[in-house]
């Protein structure tokens, strides 16, 4: 079994990017309904930090 690395090169199952790669609609769903988060890589928008590979808090 390989064991799947996000693009950042940590081996996560719950960064944004891996999320979205292996179609997890339900869990982005629940973990983007209140923002306060994005990427600095790809721009995604998570609730938590530890939800994005290059995390930076989403200015008000």
């Amino acid at each position: 079994m390989t064991t799947a690395t996000c693009r950042c090169g940590a081996i996560t199952h719950s960064h944004m990017c891996m999320l979205r790669s292996n179609g997890k609609t339900e869990e982005i769903a629940r973990i983007t309904t209140d923002p306060k988060f994005y990427c600095f890589t790809c721009g995604a928008e998570a609730n938590c930090a530890e939800n994005l590979c290059e995390p930076a808090p989403i200015e008000a």
